[in-house]
């Protein structure tokens, strides 16, 4: 049987206005000289000499039939194998159209392509350009701000815990933050240490110039230097404005846009509804090994050896090891620094690195401070 005889059925349709709603549903069939269609109570015919197709429809996912000599009805389908059917394919002029939509279609694939690759290079783009924007953001934000919400956040903190209020014991802790906090480069920022009862080994940074340290690291620290080297690092969280961006950052593309052309009123809503937040973030990598870089420059320029800062974080990571046999919860409770700080082997190598750059005959000043009476200050407290 030649292969043409085998007629292949399409689902299609119908526009006339011999009917009601001017459209019917049924069966197309190419024969080797018409292209027919039907269904249960009407039937007709198009032929394929003179036959005019063409794509039409969302995306071109429809084919429509016509014929001069047939202007009152058209065919259509959404099956685009109709297009491979040998009965049509023998016209050339039916083959001609057919080449064009083909071609058609191979356009509309390579504009959606390109058009998609470009919206995902512009979403790239965006995440791209989004920290140079938060800092650019962040930078634009009246100091008078940030102080707002770093005394928002700290007057909500005090509401629940106990800080250190004895004069001996600040006095003491002060011979350790004015040698570093003094010879911080930066006129935007007045800095305030606090002492926190805590057992916890933590210590975080508000925006606006409020440090937090908690009794649990200074007990821990074995020297005055491992204590100015947590200082250093906190201080340059601060004026690298970490927190007040992961707040910016927070608000998302569109209000981050409006606040940096001039409508702040999307951001402050986010800042204003997120200021706690700042109380159990944690930073980036790139934001820690941004506070370890410049906190190290800020003990170096103060002339205290940064060498405490490695220290510290040396430290921890014994006590860590230590505490691995504990359940979890342990270990969380009692290394929060660790836990909203990420130490790490690659980071401590980081400093290393450093300090050997550094001429180690320099002579780095040495603290008054008797470190042990201090400690036992805060413990009788």
């Amino acid at each position: 049987m030649n292969p043409r005889d085998q007629n292949k059925q399409y689902d299609g349709g119908v526009f006339c206005k011999a009917f009601s709603k001017g459209k019917a549903f049924g069966k197309m069939t190419v024969t080797s000289h018409s292209l027919g269609f039907q269904t249960q109570d009407f039937e007709t015919t198009l032929p394929l000499q003179g036959l005019v197709i063409k794509a039409g429809g969302a995306g071109g996912r429809s084919l429509f039939f016509t014929h001069a000599s047939v202007p009152d009805r058209t065919l259509h389908t959404g099956d685009h194998s109709i297009l491979n059917d040998m009965n049509l394919m023998s016209y050339p002029g039916a083959a001609r159209q057919i080449r064009q939509i083909h071609s058609a279609k191979k356009r509309s694939e390579v504009v959606l392509i390109v058009f998609v690759v470009f919206c995902l290079a512009c979403i790239y783009g965006l995440f791209q350009l989004k920290e140079p924007l938060v800092t650019a953001t962040a930078k634009r934000v009246p100091v008078t701000w940030e102080q707002k919400i770093g005394d928002l956040t700290l007057s909500q903190l005090k509401a629940g815990k106990h800080f250190i209020k004895d004069p001996e014991v600040l006095d003491m802790f002060k011979q350790l933050t004015v040698p570093l906090l003094s010879q911080i480069p930066d006129n935007r920022h007045i800095f305030t240490v606090h002492i926190l009862e805590d057992p916890a080994i933590n210590a975080f940074a508000l925006p606006g110039g409020h440090i937090v340290v908690h009794t649990g690291l200074l007990l821990f620290a074995k020297s005055p230097e491992e204590v100015v080297g947590v200082l250093a690092h906190e201080a340059a969280h601060v004026t690298l404005q970490h927190g007040l961006r992961q707040l910016i950052s927070s608000a998302g593309i569109y209000a981050l846009a409006q606040a940096f052309f001039g409508n702040a009123e999307g951001l402050l809503a986010v800042i204003a509804d997120n200021g706690t937040f700042l109380l159990t973030q944690k930073y980036s990598r790139d934001y820690e090994r941004e506070a370890d870089d410049k906190g190290w420059s800020y003990l170096v320029n103060a002339n205290i050896s940064p060498r405490g800062m490695i220290g510290f974080f040396n430290s921890l990571l014994e006590k860590q090891k230590k505490d691995a046999s504990k359940t979890f919860m342990s270990v969380d409770n009692t290394l929060n620094f660790l836990s909203t700080h990420p130490t790490t082997k690659e980071r401590i190598e980081h400093l290393q690195e450093k300090w050997k750059k550094l001429d180690q005959e320099s002579e780095f000043m040495c603290f008054n401070l008797n470190f042990q009476i201090f400690q036992n200050a805060i413990t009788e407290k």
